[in-house]
């Protein structure tokens, strides 16, 4: 099952990774079966998404903990809500670590940006149609230490007592704080021009999916 010891966790072997894989699929694709109707050109919106934001993460692999997967996830979980970001942040990290290197971290760097999307659709940060500033980089900083966390417990084993696990947190604080920074330097700089992207993208769908419901009305 288990190959080798990682960074995050144990090296899967590749029938295991097929089968997380797999499941992680599965997972994306039950959070987008929602019961309301969705476009074509929704669901591409969402796919051009991922692999555009799954790009930049590979791209800026070099730089540690510093990526825009976690503002990425806040802001989609705020605009297109809790179900979508899930999935979102499911298949970001399954394509970005199929080309960095896929292992048991996947699973939960997959619940943490997970996590993070929630975060995004319940913390307000898009109201009345325009982007709480203040509060995407409150949340931005607080998600980088709630990602981490959960990432942690992938190095968890039956070697692993409570004393080294907590030493293991302490020493990757200072990794828990470039990340909070490269958010916050991603909120600043590209959270209004993300999510205005998203948003004109949202209205194009919907004026679409509006003219589409009127033509077969009138039909």
């Amino acid at each position: 099952m288990f190959q080798a010891l990682g960074t995050h966790g144990p090296v899967l072997s590749p029938m295991t990774s097929l089968v997380l894989d797999i499941g992680l699929l599965v997972a994306a694709f039950w959070l987008l079966a929602t019961p309301s109707k969705k476009s074509l050109g929704d669901t591409l919106l969402l796919l051009t998404l991922v692999l555009a934001v799954s790009a930049a993460r590979v791209l800026m692999q070099p730089l540690p903990n510093i990526q825009p997967v976690t503002v990425a996830a806040l802001i989609i979980g705020a605009q297109l809500g809790a179900r979508r970001g899930a999935a979102f942040a499911i298949l970001v990290a399954m394509i970005s670590n199929a080309i960095i290197g896929n292992g048991w971290w996947t699973i939960f760097q997959a619940i943490g940006w997970a996590s993070v999307a929630v975060i995004g659709s319940k913390f307000a940060i898009i109201a009345n149609g325009e982007l709480q500033r203040n509060r995407l980089f409150v949340a931005a900083i607080a998600s980088a230490f709630v990602f981490d966390l959960i990432v942690s417990f992938s190095i968890i084993d039956s070697s692993t007592s409570i004393v080294s696990f907590l030493t293991y947190l302490a020493h990757g604080i200072p990794y828990d704080l470039l990340h909070a920074l490269g958010n916050l330097t991603f909120a600043v700089w590209f959270g209004t021009w993300f999510a205005d992207v998203v948003a004109e993208e949202i209205v194009v769908e919907e004026v679409e999916l509006m003219s589409e419901e009127s033509i077969i009305c009138h039909a």
